[in-house]
């Protein structure tokens, strides 16, 4: 069953911040040495009457806002908006649990207090049974990038007879490279734990010491012992602090360099970040991670369409002709060296850290294997599956649709496309505008917007009107048709096996969505 912690306070009237931030530092310790809880609930007196929870904007003096910062750091909300006879709210509810709300009593036990009205809490909860999770995954951080080096120089060049073995000998290729990373790198474990991020493991176990001592003292009443746990409190009391300290000073200095680690920390403070327990789309409610994520491939399945159409013969009237493309070991090994080593793997479990690393040896291999697979017009089946993840954009988080998809794609995919796309850019650019700014290198939004207020400035000043229409396509990129695309390539002059191999790249791709 989920378990949660119910803590009840009162701090007299006109105290100073050091009570309150010894307050605060306790409800830290109490939270952090106990077994974990799936929600946090605080109500009490806390005597702060000039301070309007409820206003984000309102000032806070010094005591308010350690109880402010208390709040923050474990993600709880000050649910109670109900003032008393003078207009002022004296008790306090903050609570973990999004779905928590207070009311003025109505049946009350007691005779109300004018300063105090009694309320009710009510909490939403889940009470379905969560078990602990133990799994193990590739920890490639610690992979020894030396022995995939070593056992890539080892492997002999590819050699294609015909076009009918292109595709499964690059199978076989990704499949070895897959089995020498997996030889070379440790399994790491990871397990649930009740103990927040920032704790290092000395804090934990001087934690689980105090507990044992506290346990001791109270089975034997032995002074001993008793001074035994007071000395590992004071001592834990200190740690936490430094640890804490540590954390936040580890997480400001990796923010010019790993902006990541900055994010993950604030994402980590949001214990309500996953997502909603259960989520609808169009009346249809799922309540598990599987039928979820079944939702949701249902919607961004149905976003797509292509519809049977008359393709119409495009002829744009150029002369020139685009109907191969080869790749050479320098523009691989160029391709290679640009991944990103600080992502992820994607659906075949190969890190660009690792490509990146072995560059050199792996160029040419692969060259030789993707001017074979241009060659047949062919887009390999083991690149075509991607991983679907979810960025919330808007609206209610119990709604499906108020999701977007970002694809994870496999690294040796960006690998092959990256040289084509730069190839095929060279001879499209004379037919692309020079107003076009997205999807462009060296272009963005931001060059857009300057030429934009350099034309609207100069245009003031020449005292001409300026009209401005702004146009939004609705998944403009998943509703493009991909045979009328194939056919305006065509028209461009793109044909042979090159045509064939970008049809290839659009057809029988699989996704699979992944919820957390």
């Amino acid at each position: 069953m989920p378990h949660t912690t119910i803590g009840c306070a009162y701090i007299p009237p006109n105290h100073e911040a050091s009570t309150y931030l010894n307050f605060c530092k306790s409800v830290d310790e109490a939270v952090g040495c106990g077994r974990g809880s799936d929600s946090l609930l605080i109500v009490g007196d806390f005597n702060l009457p000039h301070t309007d929870w409820l206003d984000d904007s309102s000032y806070f003096d010094i005591s308010s806002r350690h109880i402010m910062n208390m709040a923050a750091f474990h993600d709880l909300k000050q649910c109670n908006g109900i003032a008393n006879q003078r207009g002022v709210t004296l008790d306090l509810v903050f609570s973990s649990v999004a779905a928590t709300e207070v009311t003025h009593a109505v049946d009350v036990l007691l005779t109300e207090d004018r300063h105090h009205p009694a309320l009710d809490i009510a909490l939403s909860l889940d009470l379905r049974t969560t078990r602990p999770c133990t799994r193990y995954i590739p920890d490639f951080r610690k992979c020894d990038f030396n022995m995939v080096f070593s056992g890539l120089q080892t492997l002999s060049l590819p050699y294609i007879d015909n076009s009918d073995e292109v595709e499964p000998k690059f199978s076989l290729f990704c499949q070895y490279l897959s089995s020498i990373i997996e030889r070379s790198t440790p399994l790491k474990r990871i397990a649930e734990t009740h103990f927040p991020k920032w704790f290092s493991r000395r804090f934990i176990y001087l934690i689980i010491e105090k507990k044992a001592a506290h346990k001791r003292f109270k089975t034997s009443g032995n002074f001993l012992n008793r001074e035994i746990f007071l000395r590992l409190c004071w001592r834990c009391k200190y740690l936490a602090s430094d640890c804490h300290r540590n954390y936040i000073s580890k997480i400001e200095e990796s923010i010019p360099h790993n902006i990541k680690s900055f994010w993950a920390h604030v994402n980590n403070l949001k214990c309500n970040s996953s997502m909603p327990l259960e989520m609808g789309l169009n009346g249809s409610v799922a309540g598990d991670s599987s039928s979820i994520c079944n939702l949701f491939a249902q919607h961004f399945s149905s976003v797509f369409s292509n519809p049977a159409i008359d393709i119409p013969s495009f002829d744009f009237g150029w002369n020139s002709t685009l109907s191969r493309i080869t790749l050479s070991a320098t523009d691989v090994q160029r391709a290679l060296e640009d991944l990103d080593h600080s992502k992820g793997t994607g659906p075949d479990e190969i890190p660009p850290a690792i490509l990146k690393y072995c560059a050199p040896v792996l160029a040419l291999h692969l060259s030789l294997l993707f001017n074979s697979l241009l060659g047949a017009g062919i887009f390999p089946s083991c690149l075509k599956t991607g991983f679907v993840v979810l960025i919330f954009k808007k609206g209610d988080r119990t709604e499906i649709s108020n999701y977007r998809p970002i694809v994870i794609q496999s690294s040796l995919a960006k690998v092959f496309e990256a040289p084509v796309l730069e190839k095929l850019q060279f001879y499209l650019n004379p037919f692309i505008h020079e107003s076009q700014h997205g999807f462009l290198p060296g272009r963005s939004a931001i060059s857009n917007l300057l030429l934009f207020q350099e034309f609207v400035m100069s245009s003031f000043v020449s005292a001409y009107q300026v009209d401005c229409i702004y146009l939004d396509y609705s998944k403009a990129f998943d509703r493009v048709h991909h045979d009328l695309l194939i056919a305006k390539l065509e028209g461009y002059g793109v044909g042979g096996k090159l045509l064939d191999w970008l049809r290839s790249y659009l057809k029988d791709r699989s996704l699979v969505v992944k919820c957390s």
